[in-house]
This record gives structure tokens, sequence and C-alpha cells, in this order.
């Protein structure tokens, strides 16, 4: 990976030798558990590329300074690069989940250490001035920290210095006081030092402890979706759980995505009976929602979920013919299905025996995707 960065670097010294080089980052990584695992592109940053790209349009150099999908020097990968993917994707494989996102944590922090020691070698060698950085950019901009040292951070990243700095002084609090203090982060509409999604994912970790803060808060948010997806992905089902999101599904004035995130919550839950007995009443699209939650990519974000199941589904199906057809448009292939692990194979066989194309479909596809 350093020689990946350097090598690039080199070269495009030599053909364009006048270039004010001002950083490299490694973006665009791709990996989803049990899944693929993809060698990212590789961009270069110069002073004259960013102000062509910028010229003509709306954004300013500082606005795409740190945009490296919008540079114009990038690199694909090499075959030699998706070979040592290709390896990395076979050793995750070998295993269960834990052993997959353990493997592809370390595949992205190699790219941060790998960027930190090509610009120490490059710098070294006179290749680049001592302002030049490289990143491992990943979505969630985690590795970029890990890429810097904190004096580069703080120049070149000022907001994730910040958020860095704020979400330590939290992880010292007591869990409960960490939860409300990140409970309100989630419901401040203007952007402070921790994002709404950061917020969110620590919150998620925080289990039991944001289950009291969540119930508390749920009633009376704008954005009652928010906890209702919180409360699914922390996976505790206990009574008072059920009844905050029984009590807004049952709302008369709640917005769709509100009904649409608390069916979904019940039926990931196991309550999907709830959901049920209210569907004379809920929009369509909810009811599709709440019966597809258990079998889609959501699944996956839990904490802890619910091994799967096809009887809901099929039982609600079988009650109602003409559900078959809207199913088979909700859980369409590309729609996002969970993944499953070995043990919740023969579920899925036994449902290649369906009655019902949707449900046959869906296990075809997820055992497919098990498969090495």
């Amino acid at each position: 990976m350093t020689d990946r960065l350097v090598t690039a670097i080199h070269a495009h010294r030599r053909a364009r030798p006048s270039d004010r080089i001002y950083g490299a980052a490694f973006h665009v990584f791709s990996g989803e558990t049990g899944g693929a695992i993809a060698w990212p592109s590789l961009a270069i940053a110069t002073e004259e590329d960013l102000a062509s790209v910028v010229e003509g349009t709306r954004f300013s150099a500082d606005d795409l300074r740190w945009s490296p999908a919008d540079w114009s020097l990038q690199l694909d990968p090499t075959s030699e690069d998706e070979g040592w993917a290709a390896m990395v994707e076979a050793y995750a494989a070998a295993g269960d989940d834990e052993r997959w996102e353990k493997t592809y944590d370390r595949y992205l922090r190699t790219f941060a250490k790998a960027a930190k020691k090509a610009r120490a070698r490059l710098v070294a060698e006179g290749s680049v001035e001592r302002r030049f950085i490289a990143v491992a950019m990943d979505e969630a901009w985690e590795m970029v920290p890990l890429s810097l040292s904190v004096a580069q951070l703080r120049t070149h990243f000022p907001e994730l210095d910040e958020e860095a700095r704020e979400l330590s002084r939290l992880d010292g609090l007591p869990p409960d006081e960490r939860a409300r203090a990140l409970a309100d982060i989630l419901e401040t509409p203007a952007r402070g030092a921790v994002s709404t999604e950061v917020a969110a994912r620590v919150l998620t970790g925080l289990g039991e402890h944001v289950v009291d803060v969540a119930i508390e808060r749920m009633p009376r948010s704008r954005d009652g979706w928010r906890w209702a997806k919180l409360l699914a992905d922390v996976g505790i089902a206990d009574p008072a759980v059920i009844g905050a999101l029984a009590g807004m599904l049952g709302g008369r004035r709640r917005s769709e995505p509100d009904l649409a995130w608390a069916a979904a919550a019940l039926s990931r839950l196991g309550r999907l009976d709830i959901v049920l007995a209210e569907r004379s009443r809920l929009p369509r699209a909810v009811l599709r929602r709440a019966l597809a939650a258990p079998l889609t990519s959501f699944r996956d974000q839990a904490v802890v979920h619910l091994p799967l199941d096809y009887a809901p589904l099929a039982s609600a199906l079988a009650e109602e013919e003409s559900l078959a057809a809207e199913m088979l448009e909700e859980l369409s292939p590309g729609s996002g299905y969970c993944r499953i692990d070995p043990g919740e194979a023969d579920t899925a066989r036994a449902a290649l025996d369906s009655p019902f194309e949707v449900i046959r479909r869906h296990a075809a596809i997820v055992l497919a995707d098990l498969a090495p």
C-alpha cells in the first residue's frame, strides 16, 4: 500500500514536474459484512488540478480541497492491487461475521498507516513539500485522523479534530449521562462538533443505557423515526420498548416516516403481530415496510438481531393474497437484503420450497451470497 502511493507520486512528478502536489487519498472503500472487499481508488491532489476542477462551478477551492471524488487525477486499482484485495477477502470470508468485520477494520487501518508512512518517505526524499499530506478517506472519515498527526488534523480537518476531542470528553462521562448528551446532539438541527450520524452510531453501542432515553424522547420528538430505528438497532425487546413503539404506531398525528420506522422496529424486534393488528388504518407502504424489515440490510445494522424467520411474512401473505405482488416489489433484488450466517442457512434452504415467490427468491439470493 505504501509503495503504491509512493510510486504514483513519483510517476506524476515525472509526468508533470511543475505541479504543486498538496495531497493524496485512498478513497472509495467498499466492503459489506460478508461481502466483497475491493481495493480503493487512489487520487492525487494538485493546486493546478483543483483550480481546473473548481472553474465554472459554484464550488470554491476550499469546498473541494479534500474531496478526492472530485479530483481529476484518479488511479484505478491495478491487477496486483485487486489480487491483494482478493486475498484479504478470502481470509475474511473463511470465518464468521466477527472475523470478517475485524479483518476489514484492519484492512482500513492499514491504508491509514500506509498513507502516513508514504508521506514520511516522500517528504524525506524531497518528492513533495512538508505541507503535503496523504490520507485514507473512508465514507465515515474515521480513518482520516489515523492517517495524520494531531497538528496535521487540526490544520487540514479542524472539524474532525473538534469532533474527536468532544467524543473523548463524552467518553469520560458515566454511560447514562453520555447517552443523554448524545441524545441532545441527535435532536439538535444545527451541526455541532459531533454529527448526528456519529451520535446515533455511538448511542447504538450504549445498549441498555440508551433505552430509557429513547423511550423518553420518542413521543415528543419531531423526528420520532430516529428513536424507533435506534431502538431496533439496539435490539432490546423488553416490554417498555415494545410499548413505546406501539404507542408511536398508534399515534394519530404521526408522519408516515414515523409510522414506517415504528412498524419496522416492531417487526425487527419480533412483534409484527402489533403492526398487523393495526393494518386496516395503516398506509400500505407502512405495512410493506414492516413485513420486509427483518429481511433487509437494516437488520444487519443491529447490535443484536433475531435469527432469520420467514414464518411471519408467510403467514401474512397467506392471510391476504394481494400482498404477494406488493411484496415482490418491496423485496425486489437490489433493494438491500440481509446477509445470513451459516447458522441460518437451513432456514433459507427450507424456504426454497415456500409457496410464495418472494420468499423463494429472497432465500435463493441470500444463500448464493453466503456461498464461498
